[in-house]
């Protein structure tokens, strides 16, 4: 996983770091996913859907 320096100043992504951090499926317990890898994982405000179960529980207050 890249730095928090390195994602601000280094990407394109519109999401925030943490963001970034809970969709970043390689450090993901959720081994069989139907999202792991997938750009359907991506925030909506990256132009994506958001799927990612990890940022799907913070909306739901979990």
């Amino acid at each position: 996983m890249m730095s928090k320096e390195r994602f601000e100043n280094g990407t394109g992504w519109r999401m925030s770091y943490e963001e970034y951090r809970k969709c970043y499926c390689p450090d993901c317990s959720r081994e069989n996913c139907i999202h792991r890898e997938a750009y359907r994982r991506v925030p909506r405000i990256d132009g994506d859907l958001g799927l990612c179960p990890n940022l799907q529980n913070d909306k739901k207050g979990r």
